[in-house]
């Protein structure tokens, strides 16, 4: 009767080891924006965020990252209500349904790439595949042009908390 008793209780600590260690831990994504820039892979990871304000009834969100401090920055500027499997593109009608890109090479430089409309094979786009009351997660590409130069934004993604702003 003794070894049954020693039996049970090592069967009941094993099980509940083994059913502990199969907790799910609940691990958050980290933040991020990344893209390929010119043929170059690129983070965008530094203060990366999504800042969110209402005006005049309406919603802005900013998703914005760097490089470094003092590195290139790039933003996407979206207006209305993000919904998954919403797709912001300049080739949209409504104003509201197109995205702003802006890509900044440095905090001082001369002039900043936005939204290519010439080729409209490459459009600047967005798209968002999640949103919770925390985080925004979407894809974008596009081209960007500063007046004498163009820069090729493809394989974009991300993943930014939102930051609100009455």
């Amino acid at each position: 009767m003794k070894k049954i008793k020693i039996l049970a209780v090592m069967a009941m600590s094993l099980a509940v080891v083994t059913l502990n260690s199969c907790k799910k831990k609940d691990v958050k994504p980290a933040v991020s924006i990344t893209a390929t820039v010119d043929g170059t892979a690129t983070n965008f990871n530094v203060n990366a965020a999504a800042l969110q304000a209402t005006s005049s009834g309406m919603t802005i969100t900013n998703i914005e990252g760097s490089t470094s401090a003092g590195g290139p920055t790039l933003s996407l500027g979206l207006i209305g209500t993000l919904t998954a499997g919403k797709t912001f593109s300049d080739a949209n009608t409504a104003d509201n349904d197109r995205p702003l890109f802006v890509y900044a090479t440095s905090p001082t430089a001369d002039s900043d790439y936005v939204n290519d409309d010439d080729d409209t094979s490459n459009l600047p786009t967005v798209t968002i595949t999640s949103v919770t009351s925390t985080t925004i997660d979407g894809t974008f590409k596009g081209l960007v042009a500063d007046g004498t130069s163009t820069k090729s934004i493809a394989n974009g993604k991300f993943h930014v908390n939102i930051q609100t702003h009455p």
